[in-house]
């Protein structure tokens, strides 16, 4: 096991969950960072996914941090707005992309602050009209931590999604990653991140998503109605995929840029800088 610390983006889910487990192997301690803001401040707290972790690994091995994104979601969102929405439109309406941004950015800071040089997410191939799930846009974000010294990785980015999500979730969260891209060849057994927690014991079933367990272990909600109306009635029924990610990476790209001057400054002058105002 490596002595060398790793940061969690941790919303308590299965798949966050799963990379805090499955990083216990080569870390010494996961620090555990879930984000809220004005949308997402009445929602659970992964309290209870927290607390199986630590009785699984160990109390001292999970540090768990909730930390406000408010004043950067805002400043990600309206900054030089009138020349962002001349240049992308209705793509401005991604906020759940913004709200992605934000944590990663809230996460490099803390890297910086505790000196840490490793960070990780459980993005998978799911909800692959989300900004950050997009390959062009994680490449770009692997960029952005690796400006700032960090290794940002998704360690179950191409493990098995689970075949059966009850109607409810897919009328709300609508998994279309399988219309964008040739899903890979299932393993046998499917190797999903729902089973590796079930068979250590640390869920009661091997695909618990959707259900009212799911909702009451992990900070979320669904604040993108906009969004996914623009993406899945205006823009899509009418567009290639492949057009869709290029212009939301367009997006995200410069987005990202903003956010690295940003960093920038936050690492030359500490609290002395305009990032250190928003946080």
């Amino acid at each position: 096991m490596s002595s060398e610390d790793c940061v969690i983006l941790y919303s308590g889910g299965t798949d966050s969950t799963c990379v805090a487990a499955l990083l216990t192997e080569r870390s010494r301690r996961l620090h555990l960072l879930t984000f809220y803001e004005a949308a997402t401040r009445d929602s659970p707290l992964p309290a209870a996914n927290v607390g199986r972790l630590r009785d699984r690994f160990g109390e001292d091995r999970f540090p768990h941090s909730v930390l406000s994104v408010d004043a950067l979601l805002r400043r990600l969102n309206c900054d030089r707005y009138a020349c962002y929405l001349r240049r992308h439109g209705f793509f401005m309406l991604s906020n759940c992309g913004l709200s992605s941004l934000a944590w990663h950015v809230r996460a490099i800071v803390y890297c910086l602050d505790n000196g840490i040089r490793r960070a990780a997410d459980g993005v998978t191939r799911e909800l692959g009209h989300f900004p950050g799930h997009m390959d062009p846009v994680l490449r770009e974000l692997k960029g952005l931590y690796a400006r700032f010294g960090i290794e940002y990785e998704n360690p179950v980015r191409d493990w098995d999604v689970p075949a059966d999500q009850r109607l409810i979730d897919r009328l709300i969260v609508d998994r279309h990653a399988s219309e964008f891209e040739p899903a890979p060849e299932p393993r046998s057994p499917s190797r999903t991140t729902g089973r590796y927690l079930y068979e250590l014991g640390l869920l009661p079933h091997p695909n618990v998503k959707g259900t009212d367990l799911d909702r009451s272990m992990q900070h979320a909600c669904y604040p993108f109605v906009l969004f996914h109306i623009f993406a899945f009635w205006l823009y899509l029924p009418f567009h290639e995929y492949a057009e869709y990610e290029a212009r939301m990476a367009g997006l995200f790209k410069e987005k990202i840029q903003d956010a690295a001057r940003w960093l920038d400054g936050y690492k030359a002058t500490g609290r002395a800088s305009e990032l250190a105002e928003l946080l």
